[in-house]
């Protein structure tokens, strides 16, 4: 059983690691905006989240509305303070749509890190990074609607 989960553990390793780097070298090459979002999460087996934030692309600084569902294992309610970069935004409007992922996080009361990758449907990938405080802890999946105001 030990054995198993050590195999499991390092292909996992195996196929994660050369990923991350890839995107770590991808990011360097090619972010063009800035983007900053507040969010409030809560749930119970079902969550919801909103917030809003700030795109800053070309001189030019846009309003953002988000929304966000998550379904599966999650509880608990946080409030984070995200920031990061943009990468592939060609249009400002392209900023607009709906962000993918998949994570598993746990927060207590302060502190909790948390980093995300998101890419929509215009290629527009978000690379985020920030504080979340409050109680919550997830395994679940989910996605974040973000519009222009």
């Amino acid at each position: 059983m030990i054995r198993k989960f050590c195999l499991s553990l390092a292909l996992m390793c195996a196929v994660s690691v050369p990923a991350v780097f890839a995107t770590l070298a991808s990011a360097n090459a090619g972010s063009n905006a800035i983007i900053e979002m507040t969010i409030g999460k809560i749930g119970f087996l079902v969550g919801v989240s909103r917030g809003d934030g700030k795109l800053f692309y070309n001189g030019r600084q846009a309003e953002l509305d988000i929304n966000g569902l998550r379904v599966g294992l999650t509880i608990g309610a946080s409030f984070a303070n995200m920031r990061g970069e943009v990468y592939n935004l060609t249009r400002i409007e392209d900023i607009a749509g709906t962000y993918v992922s998949a994570q598993a996080s746990a927060v207590a009361i302060s502190g909790g890190g948390q980093n995300l990758v998101l890419i929509n449907e215009h290629n527009v990938r978000l690379v985020l990074w920030g504080e979340q405080r409050g109680l919550d802890a997830s395994l679940d999946a989910g996605g974040m609607l973000i519009t222009l105001r």
